[in-house]
């Protein structure tokens, strides 16, 4: 276990209400597992690092490395990257001027070619610590919201990330913003649910995992970012049916709605 140093600067993972690729606007529900940065002696490496590392350079004059450290799973959907660089920005955001990290995250991953939309709405729930509702385009916020509810989360984690149609993605955008108003609105379980269908169909995930999780007992069951996570919504004391469902058939991660 890696102990956490002080004055680390902190941002969390979430999991997608609906996936920004098809029309450009997303919302994420930030969830309880943290990424840390501080400036200091460069303790890991990858693309995101080197290109927040470049940038600075470039842009700012800058030339600094990271101590990072991150209980979120990468490369499944859980928004590790853009945790990881909200917390970069942020342990350097006083060096930078009047910058808001999320957003100078989503202009860098999408500079650098790390993400299809910038994922700006990814990067704002996990600063935020609350529900974003996004334009990614534009890179502007709609909404932020909290859930009154305590729900635990379950990620289910049974396969790889599949690749994506994003030709028939877009085809469908009139189905996903209408998850996205459906959320907008108020109605964020179902909305959750249509996407992850919508994911399904369009991306080869099994929907049938949905159905189960829901049958388990969840309020509701979606697919995080581009998969291959699977995550469940449940009232506190409620998913030990799930959990002891999914023992031993892949990776499950229990951890709770950022409150």
């Amino acid at each position: 276990m890696v102990r956490i140093q002080a004055k680390m600067h902190i941002a969390y993972a979430g999991v997608s209400i609906i996936n920004a690729i098809p029309c450009g606007k997303g919302a994420v529900l930030p969830i309880n597992l943290k990424a840390y940065a501080r400036e200091g002696n460069k303790n890991r490496e990858s693309p995101l690092i080197n290109a927040i590392e470049d940038y600075l350079i470039k842009n700012y004059g800058i030339r600094t490395s990271f101590e990072i450290y991150s209980e979120i799973p990468e490369g499944v959907g859980l928004k590790s990257s853009s945790a990881v660089s909200v917390a970069i920005i942020s342990s350097i955001s006083h060096k930078l001027g009047n910058i808001y990290p999320p957003k100078l995250s989503a202009i860098i991953t999408k500079s650098y070619n790390l993400s299809i939309t910038g994922a700006f709405d990814d990067a704002v729930a996990s600063y935020e610590g609350k529900i974003s509702f996004t334009d990614n385009i534009n890179l502007k916020i709609l909404k932020l919201e909290k859930i009154p509810e305590n729900l635990k989360v379950i990620i289910y984690i049974n396969d790889n990330r599949h690749g994506l149609n994003l030709n028939l993605m877009k085809e469908k955008c009139e189905l996903f913003n209408k998850a996205f108003e459906m959320a907008y609105n108020g109605n964020i379980y179902d909305a959750i649910k249509l996407n992850g269908y919508l994911m399904s169909e369009i991306n080869g995930y099994d929907k049938n995992i949905l159905d189960m999780m829901i049958e388990k007992g969840a309020i509701t069951a979606g697919i995080s970012g581009n998969g291959p996570a699977y995550f469940s919504l449940f009232k506190e004391g409620e998913e030990g049916p799930l959990i002891d469902y999914l023992v031993n058939k892949g990776k499950i991660i229990v951890t709770e709605v950022l409150k």
